[in-house]
């Protein structure tokens, strides 16, 4: 399994790279809408509705006018409301319980499938905005969010004893928290040296900022796995080889993108 998720991660990395740095706009638009179809799919599935093809359509659909439209709209005044979303969610994951959702009320499907929206749509567009605008800021945030889910992963399995939030996702650990933040700190910091100057107050922004960022890519993880509990299920799907679905992947990106471009525009440093 372990080296099934290796080859898998580097695989997807290497794509990664491609794309941000030298595929074209609408190359890179085109696979992010494929994103949105898959991971649209994969969350109705999750909510237990009857239409998951039609939800990801939707999604798919809605990306390139969310385009247009947030073109009249600051980018940071759509970063800051990803931000309040996502703190607004953390607060309904600590006072909702992960009941059931096929034992729950009719209404609570189609309004937790409709969730994807201001879930995923807000990290596409800024991945588009930061592929044409600075290319090393859309890996930045990668490496971060990535070097957190191997430091968590890492830290769980060798120290982990108490569990984070159990009736949520009960394989997470206040260890493996820890370490995670910590390579996110380490990555945000290296990628500040790199990308910004080494400046000292450069080098503290930038632990900040990926302080700040894996705090938020757990929520994101956490929100998801939230969904999965609720759906009794263990993984999103079976796209990614080692990985389970594609939202497995896309859950801390989700919440992870917004907050360090609102970062970067609390900074200065978007460009």
């Amino acid at each position: 399994m372990l080296r099934q998720r290796l080859i898998t991660a580097s695989l997807l990395f290497l794509l990664f790279l491609v794309l941000i740095f030298w595929a074209p706009c609408w190359v890179f638009l085109v696979f992010l809408m494929l994103l949105a179809f898959l991971a649209g799919r994969e969350w109705g599935h999750l909510s237990l509705i009857a239409w998951p093809n039609g939800l990801a359509l939707m999604l798919a659909a809605l990306f390139p006018m969310l385009i247009f439209f947030s073109q009249h709209l600051p980018g940071s005044a759509l970063a800051l409301g990803s931000v309040i979303w996502w703190v607004l969610l953390a607060v309904l994951l600590m006072l909702m319980p992960p009941s059931r959702l096929p034992e729950a009320a009719a209404w609570q499907r189609p309004m937790s499938a409709m969730a994807v929206f201001p879930v995923l749509l807000p990290a596409l567009l800024f991945s588009l905005s930061l592929q044409q605008r600075t290319p090393q800021f859309l890996l930045w945030v990668i490496l971060i969010i990535s070097a957190g889910d191997v430091g968590a992963m890492t830290f769980g399995k060798i120290w982990g004893r108490h569990p984070l939030v159990p009736r949520i996702s009960p394989g997470k650990t206040w260890e493996g928290l820890l370490g995670g933040l910590l390579a996110s700190v380490i990555m945000g910091t290296l990628g500040a040296w790199m990308w910004i100057g080494a400046a000292v107050s450069s080098l503290r922004s930038g632990a900040v900022l990926g302080l700040i960022t894996g705090i938020f890519a757990v929520l994101g993880d956490l929100a998801e796995s939230f969904l999965k509990r609720r759906a009794s299920c263990k993984d999103s799907g079976q796209l990614l080889p080692g990985h389970g679905g594609l939202l497995d992947r896309l859950d801390s990106m989700s919440a992870g993108i917004p907050v360090f471009v609102a970062g970067l525009y609390y900074l200065g440093w978007w460009k």
